[in-house]
């Protein structure tokens, strides 16, 4: 009896031992690239939208409670490099105020510069959704306070704010391109002038 116990025990036993052989190191393969992706997402800094553009000038305004959102600013990356760039960058924020709220904050903001246009506080209904996109380098010159202004010759910073179906409600985009490049004197001839033909 104990002879045909054993029989299937070490049967079973065999067959999960050739299983696991059999699948050769493709299994430890998945797991070291699995454990190695998690790894590096767990490693990775998480981005500091307010940071990174007060690095360029603190004077640069964000919406209070807006949050800095991953996932939209991973989507958006590719249409804003298709757009303005492959060195361009997008912070992308996320708020549940309502449009003219937020649209609201900017435009009182954005008064104090008298390189901005004035502009309606608040922007009039419309079916569709409503957006609004300003060059902040443009706009944010000779403010009220001094220090406040953006570089024109820095880094371009373009501030978009999208009205919204879903969740959030607006949107709020930093796009950031690197500086332009200096233009190039143009050349001048230097020495004498050519004589002009006698008559003859």
């Amino acid at each position: 009896m104990t002879r045909k116990a054993g029989v299937p025990i070490a049967t079973c036993l065999l067959t999960i031992f050739l299983a696991a052989a059999c699948t050769g190191d493709r299994e430890t393969k998945a797991a070291e690239e699995a454990k190695a992706s998690r790894e590096a997402a767990a490693s990775a800094q998480p981005v500091d939208a307010e940071s990174e553009l007060a690095s360029i000038n603190p004077a640069i305004p964000l919406y209070q409670g807006a949050k800095y959102r991953e996932d939209l600013t991973r989507r958006d990356q590719v249409t804003i490099r298709n757009q303005f760039g492959d060195g361009a960058e997008v912070y992308t924020l996320g708020s549940d105020d309502s449009f003219p709220q937020v649209y609201h904050y900017y435009m009182t903001y954005l008064a104090q510069f008298r390189g901005f246009p004035a502009q309606s506080t608040y922007p009039p209904e419309r079916k569709n959704w409503r957006t609004l996109e300003v060059q902040l380098n443009q706009a944010m010159q000779d403010p009220f306070i001094p220090g406040e202004a953006l570089d024109p010759r820095g880094q371009q910073v373009t501030l978009q704010i999208t009205e919204t179906e879903a969740e959030p409600k607006t949107v709020i985009r930093y796009i950031v391109t690197p500086r332009p490049a200096p233009t190039a004197p143009l050349a001048t001839a230097s020495g004498p002038m050519p004589a002009e033909p006698v008559a003859q």
